[in-house]
């Protein structure tokens, strides 16, 4: 503790100067706050508050004494809550030592008076810069001789603070690019959601034109978007056309799943012709994975789109897919496919049942996938039809025998 005549002093200097400076006036106000002409504050008790009309305004600081001023140098008195009020009177008892200081800075904790301890331990560190509980308190780190906050240690580590998080420079860059792609694709949306409303207007060529000129790689959400809200077989094949042209994977597989879902067959016919042009490379892993489907329509499909886009790594595949058997229950509750099984299948389409409890029934069905016979033919020129051993023994030909390794070694 201060002398009483140092702590007077003290006190009225943070009362008046000290705490607006630090900004703990802005964020508590005593009992009276007199606001002065001059930029100042007062902390106190107003003694003449029914004085009326107003002449002069009679100030008792909680740090002692009594101040007269006259209304000319008032800007306005504001009234402070409770706690505020225990704060100040807290504070003119203590001195401007590291003691007293960390006392109010414990005592501010204890009430949640964030912003005020925050005064206090900065304070703290101003007079002894090792002070460790109080470096603690503000966020310090010790880091070898230093103490660092965390944001400085962050710096010090490479990093970079973006939207409130700590980001290593390269992550920064790629948010940015994340962030102006999405912009890209944003303005793309606009753009054609305008030709989309142009194709059934008098602007129809023109919309069509811009819509099959665009070959950036951002417009491909638009593109899908409005393909899917397209009413027409001929506005959904000029969709299709334009996301060949773009050519991303995420634009070729919507293309591709079209080939094996869509109900419209002239529009698969459109986008198999755009696969067999194109090639895209994403086109076999697409197919292969849907020769396994339990549909067998899907099947087929995939071996048709393997027609125009594989090659010799799909032949083993295909020759499996020639000869499928499929499973599904028929009558009671849950009717639905259950199981797809490939091989071993002689003959054309055969169907058997047999009862899965209750009045459902498991249907076999057998099938010779034409479209994988026909798919093989034209990848391989060889036609064994659905005689998947032949198929098999004639694959395992052209395969490259495997060199023969001498193990003895001539001494």
């Amino acid at each position: 503790m201060f002398p009483k005549s140092s702590q007077l002093v003290w006190a009225i200097a943070i009362l008046v100067v000290g705490v607006w400076e630090f900004g703990v006036a802005s964020a508590v106000a005593p009992a009276e706050i007199v606001k002065l002409t001059t930029g100042g504050e007062i902390y106190g008790d107003l003694i003449n508050q029914d004085e009326s009309p107003r002449i002069r305004y009679v100030i008792r600081p909680y740090a002692g004494g009594e101040i007269t001023l006259p209304a000319s140098q008032v800007v306005s008195i504001v009234s402070q809550r409770p706690i505020e009020e225990e704060y100040h009177r807290q504070l003119v008892e203590h001195g401007d030592s590291v003691q007293d200081h960390w006392e109010m800075a414990e005592w501010c904790r204890a009430k949640k008076l964030i912003k005020q301890r925050q005064f206090h331990l900065e304070r703290i560190v101003q007079l002894d810069s090792n002070h460790a509980a109080a470096r603690r308190a503000l966020g310090y780190e010790r880091v070898g001789d230093k103490w660092m906050t965390r944001d400085e240690k962050m710096k010090a580590k490479g990093y970079v603070k973006y939207n409130g998080r700590w980001m290593l420079p390269q992550k920064v860059h790629l948010e940015e690019k994340k962030k102006k792609e999405k912009q890209i694709e944003k303005e793309w949306h606009e753009k054609i959601k305008r030709y989309h409303g142009w194709l059934t207007g008098n602007k129809g060529v023109v919309a069509k034109e811009s819509l099959l000129a665009i070959t950036d790689p951002h417009a491909t959400k638009a593109l899908i978007h409005y393909c899917g809200k397209s009413k027409s077989r001929q506005h959904q094949e000029m969709y299709a056309s334009a996301l060949a042209n773009v050519g991303t994977e995420q634009a070729w597989n919507i293309l591709i799943k079209a080939t094996l879902d869509s109900s419209d067959e002239d529009f698969r016919e459109h986008c198999f012709e755009l696969l067999e042009e194109h090639k895209p490379k994403s086109a076999v892993a697409f197919y292969v994975k849907a020769l396994k489907d339990k549909d067998n329509q899907r099947v087929n499909r995939a071996a048709r789109g393997l027609q125009y886009t594989g090659n010799a790594s799909v032949i083993s595949p295909l020759i499996d897919a020639l000869l499928t058997e499929h499973r599904t229950k028929e009558g009671g509750s849950s009717p639905g496919a259950v199981s797809t099984s490939f091989g071993g299948v002689v003959g054309g389409p055969q169907s058997s049942s047999f009862s899965s409890g209750g009045a459902a029934k498991i249907v076999i069905r057998r099938y010779q996938n034409k479209e994988v016979n026909q798919a093989l033919f034209e990848l391989t020129g060889k036609d064994f039809h659905f005689n998947q051993s032949a198929w098999r023994q004639w694959y395992a030909r052209q395969k490259p025998t495997a060199p023969k390794i001498n193990s003895r070694r001539d001494d």
